[in-house]
């Protein structure tokens, strides 16, 4: 039956994505690859009070924990935070923050590189950088996008000791992903 599902969904959404067409532009990926990620894929919904803020959509093997004002989102090797900055209404007031913002898992913060991003059509700045893991005080390092959505400022974060770049790219996966509930 899942697999029925999942044939019958991939049907509908490649018939929707090549304007209903039967003749649609054919994929590179086998089709039950894509059928399975759509399928699968699961969203993680953020809240300030009662109201939803953000959502974001993850891979089928992440884990997603909400809480008020943040998300906590375990992949099989990385690890990454989102927030909601409150009292942010522009990205730069949200760089402003950071500090403050990420302190309960990062520390000392000093970005060695900043980049443009546009992210849900707005713009965006991600900063790479070094400090200090709150955890145990080690050196590390920490990639942030700092980006709006909905009139809400957000920083999404992932650190490690030795960050890798399957960590920096699913950060930017993530947050790339993010829309107004």
């Amino acid at each position: 039956m899942r697999t029925f599902i999942r044939g019958s969904l991939f049907i509908i959404v490649t018939g929707l994505m090549s304007g209903c067409s039967s003749m649609g532009a054919k994929s590179d990926a086998p089709a039950a690859t894509h059928a399975d990620k759509v399928a699968d894929a699961h969203t993680c919904v953020m809240q300030s009070g009662a109201a939803n803020v953000l959502r974001l959509t993850a891979s089928p093997d992440w884990k997603c924990d909400a809480k008020d004002g943040s998300l906590q989102i375990k992949a099989p090797h990385s690890a990454f935070e989102v927030w909601l900055v409150p009292r942010a209404s522009t990205v730069d007031e949200g760089i402003r923050l950071i500090g403050k913002q990420i302190e309960s898992e990062f520390k000392d913060f000093k970005p060695d590189s900043t980049t443009d991003l546009t992210v849900a059509g707005s713009p965006a700045k991600r900063l790479a950088g070094i400090g200090h893991e709150a955890d145990d005080g080690d050196n590390g390092e920490a990639d942030l996008i700092v980006f709006k959505v909905g009139g809400h400022v957000f920083i999404a974060l992932t650190h490690d000791e030795a960050l890798s770049p399957q960590s920096r790219a699913g950060l930017l996966a993530l947050v790339q992903t993010a829309q107004t509930p």
